[in-house]
């Protein structure tokens, strides 16, 4: 099984808040459920306190070759003031 880095979602979140509408990898997981529910939580707030309010970002999944799946996501909450 292969090794990820771990994802820093304040890094990340920051990020998206900085860069709105743009698609940001977040991490590469080793299985398809993980990358999921961290999708979920990322799109709810749940869990990951960094990607509040809820529904403030989008999130989608995409199996690799290498058997990962990577999770993007981006900020849709609109610009910061």
């Amino acid at each position: 099984m292969r090794r990820y880095p771990r994802a820093i979602h304040a890094l990340r979140a920051d990020d998206m808040r900085r860069h709105p509408r743009v698609w940001v990898e977040v991490a590469v997981y080793n299985g398809h459920s993980s990358a999921e529910s961290t999708a979920r939580q990322i799109r709810t707030g749940d869990r990951v306190r960094h990607y509040l309010p809820a529904g403030a970002f989008e999130t989608r999944t995409t199996p690799l070759p290498d058997g990962g799946t990577a999770l993007h996501a981006r900020y849709i909450g609109g610009p910061l003031a």
